[in-house]
Parts: C-alpha cells; sequence; structure tokens
C-alpha cells in the first residue's frame, strides 16, 4: 500500500515537471518608441487586432508622455477599421475624458462621427449601396450630434 502512494506522488511529481513553460514575453524590454513603432507599423499594414494589441500595451505600461496620448487617438482608429464601432466610440470617449485640453481632442469629436456615420454600412452595403434614408437613423443622428459638437466647439477644425 505505502508503494502505491509513492509510486503516484513521484508520477504527479514528473508529470507536474512536464508542464508547458510560461510563454517568454518578448515585449517585456521594448520602449515606448518600440511599442508605438511596431503598433503604427501594424496599423498601417492592416493588421489592425495587433496594432490594438501593441495600442494598449503601450498604454498600460508607458501611461504618460507622447507616445501614450497619440496612441490613444490611433486605437480609435484602429478600433475603427477592425470594424468595432462601439470600441472605438469608448476609447473616444476615453481620450476626451482624459485629455480635455489636448490640441488634438477634435480628432476625437470628429472620429465619433465617422463611426456612427459608417456605424450600419456592411460590406453588402458596399458592393450594393442601398438608399440612406433606408438605413438606421438612429446612427445618423449620433453622427449628425458628433459632427455638430465638433463645429460647436471647433469651429476652425
Amino acid at each position: 500500500m505505502h508503494w502505491k502512494f509513492l509510486i503516484t506522488a513521484l508520477l504527479a511529481l514528473l508529470l507536474s515537471s512536464c508542464s508547458m513553460p510560461d510563454q517568454i514575453d518578448l515585449t517585456k524590454n521594448w520602449s515606448a518608441s518600440q511599442f508605438y513603432s511596431e503598433a503604427k507599423g501594424a496599423l498601417t499594414d492592416g493588421d489592425y487586432e495587433e496594432a490594438i494589441k501593441n495600442y494598449n500595451a503601450l498604454q498600460a505600461r508607458f501611461p504618460f508622455g507622447r507616445y501614450a496620448t497619440q496612441s490613444q487617438l490611433d486605437i480609435i482608429y484602429a478600433h475603427y477599421k477592425n470594424g468595432e464601432p462601439d470600441s472605438a466610440i469608448t476609447a473616444a470617449d476615453r481620450f476626451i475624458k482624459l485629455n480635455p485640453q489636448s490640441p488634438l481632442v477634435d480628432y476625437a469629436y470628429y472620429m465619433k462621427g465617422i463611426v456612427n456615420y459608417n456605424r450600419n454600412q456592411s460590406i453588402f452595403n458596399r458592393i450594393l449601396p442601398s438608399e440612406p434614408s433606408e438605413r438606421d437613423a438612429g446612427a445618423a443622428l449620433d453622427a449628425f450630434n458628433d459632427f455638430a459638437e465638433l463645429v460647436r466647439r471647433y469651429p476652425k477644425s
């Protein structure tokens, strides 16, 4: 009986030592500029998920500085292009709330309008355009309000 317990314990110990090693974080020693460069490259290449991942990592590791602020704006566009309108609006609202005095806050308002204007567009609608009057008026009204807010706050933008 004692041997069965010893063999079972030894087998459990051996099997647990064979578990998969933790994944190595290749970005562990990256600088803010390297994160931004990788994210911007992914955005340019159309790899929006990778861009979003790198922008989020940049903001988590380097929450202050010029790259963090610019990455907050770039992530709005990345979410928009990745077909995530709710995430794009949330990111724009976050930028507006965190950076109300930024000279670039007008871009966040602009992107909110663009996202809402194109909210009901699908691949089918791009191939066979539909009548704008047949689209959901809620998203169009949101877009109108976003653009009106942009023009009201930033008339020279």
